[in-house]
């Protein structure tokens, strides 16, 4: 008599495993629940890890992801983690649908999510790249793409305050904190900067395997010339001031690796950090060098020299120009003929600290940004050209606002105290507050957490915190409905209409009326409005302007466009914070704030 073939439940526990891994976490949940073999079965740690690999991408840093999978697989609860994160997408999900869904809580929703930090960013770029079709495109990609900025923005200035707080951070990390704060994709982040340099290492251990063993000397010029074998060969005088130059990320994701002094100096010392070759930076004037020091007894050809001094042999290198030794006489010359005293050469000469090579990378972004928007300031100073810079303007500069905010000053760098830091901080405060209040209303929390501790003692305190709360309590509260009616019939335009400036040509879209105008007797005064030819009595709009500006446009000077004209590119990427999609058959932006005005 034939013996009885075996059951698919009697197959060795090494084969299930190798067949429950190919099983989807849905299906895989519902083998578990049959048998209580199969539930030990499906439990394994290799199984979930790999569906915590092979679902998610982004880990928020405290998961401590990649260390936690190189060690053994059974110190992790994969299962549970794997749970929490679907729960977070879903979390992140709905909070999304009531962003979109009214203006009301907007901001603490969007906080809610950013609280999940890097464990919601698979979702919101999935949410970043919906169809095309899809009925709320322009919102959706909108407030999707804004909350993961705002993830970012958090993650950059944590960096920035830990190096203020005297905290170990890399010099990658420091400067890649712009690219976080200023760049939004699927390739930004810290880890991604860290793995592209870890490749670089790898490569240059593969062409050189006796690195280790060369001298400092040669090390440094193997190092320089790899680089610059690689295309990291600095970047042209016609395209210098190019915002692009200013982050590290950029710098290694692009064909051309093109940046300034700083960044190849930066870029050059994570590389030899991961070699082995102490190297660090030089804050010369008006450029960066890299100091390469020789190991504790050694000079830098390799000789053994004991020594008790503490002094290292060290020479210069500057891998944004060359891949030579850089004479130390030839930087003196330069300092004598720029006027600086000889006593003062030593500070230009030596290293620097990570802190002020992030400072000095805000002022070189400060200095991009400004020269674009006066190169191409249009006609009445309309700029419609910030769709061709990367990273985005705006971005940029709000990142510089915040670095310089959070990186200094430091009482002991200032002879004036605390009441001297105080007032160079309280510059940076308007810039501050009109980035925040125009383009992330959303960022009030990050104003509470890390600007408002620095004002506690000092009048900015109270009106920082009462603005604060003054933003929450508008958050909370329902827009007020204006309907339609005989009282609104002079109201000649609707939300989502677009439109040009009858004097100043400008594209906009309304995205809000007033039956008179609404504003204070001050801006009316300043503005000439008593000076139009309906003066203040006509209805007045609130216009979204294709350079991201936000205005308040009389009636008189609505002049709607031709119905084949569309919306150019600038407008379609800001609209989505109002309306859903442009709605071509009808020539309007279907409106996403439906519950302030219902009938538009």
């Amino acid at each position: 008599m034939a013996s009885a073939r075996p059951t698919f439940a009697e197959l060795p526990n090494e084969i299930l495993e190798a067949i429950f891994l190919n099983l989807d976490p849905r299906s895989l949940a519902s083998v578990s629940q049959t048998t209580k073999h199969f539930k030990d079965v499906t439990d394994v740690p290799a199984i979930w890890w790999n569906h915590c690999v092979t679902q998610f991408r982004s880990w928020a840093p405290s998961h401590d992801f990649a260390a936690k999978s190189r060690g053994p697989l059974s110190d992790v609860d994969w299962r549970a983690l794997f749970i929490r994160r679907t729960n977070i997408t879903k979390d992140t999900r709905r909070l999304l649908e009531s962003i979109l869904a009214s203006q009301q809580n907007r901001i603490r929703y969007i906080n809610e999510v950013a609280e999940f930090g890097y464990d919601a960013k698979d979702t919101l770029l999935q949410e970043c790249a919906c169809p095309d079709d899809a009925d709320d495109v322009l919102a959706r990609r909108y407030y999707a793409n804004a909350i993961l900025e705002r993830i970012q923005r958090e993650m950059a200035i944590d960096i920035w305050k830990d190096i203020y707080n005297g905290k170990e951070v890399s010099i990658e990390m420091a400067l890649g904190a712009y690219d976080m704060f200023a760049r939004s994709s699927v390739d930004v982040d810290f880890t991604t900067i860290s793995n592209d340099l870890d490749k670089l290492a790898k490569a240059v251990r593969n062409e050189h395997p006796d690195f280790g063993e060369q001298s400092a000397r040669d090390q440094a010029s193997t190092l320089a010339t790899f680089l610059r074998a690689q295309g990291f060969e600095g970047v042209t005088d016609r395209s210098y001031r190019a915002l692009r130059n200013s982050f590290i990320g950029l710098a290694l994701r692009s064909p051309t690796h093109e940046s300034l002094p700083l960044i190849s100096v930066g870029i050059y010392c994570a590389l030899a950090s991961r070699l082995g070759l102490d190297a660090r930076p030089c804050g010369f004037l008006f450029h960066v060098y890299c100091l390469v020091y020789a190991p504790k007894n050694y000079n830098l050809d390799g000789d053994y020299k004991p020594t008790n001094s503490d002094r290292l042999d060290f020479m210069y290198i500057d891998p944004f120009r060359s891949t030579e030794e850089v004479v130390r006489g030839d930087l003196e010359r330069v300092l004598r003929e720029s006027g600086v005293p000889t006593s003062e050469h030593e500070a230009f000469l030596s290293d620097t600290t990570t802190r002020e090579m992030a400072l000095r990378t805000a002022r070189n972004i400060m200095n991009s940004v400004q020269n674009i928007r006066q190169t191409n300031a249009g006609p009445f100073g309309i700029n419609t050209g910030w769709t061709d810079v990367t990273p985005d303007l705006d971005n940029a500069f709000y990142a510089t606002i915040w670095a310089m905010l959070m990186l200094g000053p430091r009482e002991e760098e200032d002879s004036g105290g605390l009441s001297n830091i105080s007032t160079r901080r309280r510059q940076y405060l308007p810039y501050l507050l009109e980035h925040f209040q125009t383009h992330y209303p959303w960022d009030v929390t990050l104003l509470e957490q890390h600007v408002i501790p620095l004002f506690y003692n000092q009048p900015e305190g109270q009106r920082l915190l009462n603005f604060a709360q003054s933003m929450h309590d508008l958050d909370s509260v329902r827009k007020p409905i204006n309907y339609r009616n005989a009282r609104t019939q002079a109201v000649a335009f609707k939300v989502g209409e677009l439109f040009k400036h009858r004097r100043y040509q400008y594209e906009g879209v309304i995205t809000g009326w007033d039956t008179t105008c609404d504003a204070g007797e001050e801006w009316i005064q300043h503005m000439g409005v008593d000076r139009l030819a309906n003066g203040r009595n006509q209805s007045f709009y609130h216009v979204l302007v294709c350079d991201k500006s936000v205005r308040y446009v009389a009636e008189e000077n609505i002049e709607p466009v031709a119905v084949e004209t569309k919306p150019s590119d600038a407008l379609l990427r800001l609209a989505g914070r109002h309306f859903k999609r442009w709605d071509d058959e009808h020539h309007v932006f279907v409106s996403n704030v439906r519950d302030e005005y219902p009938d538009d």
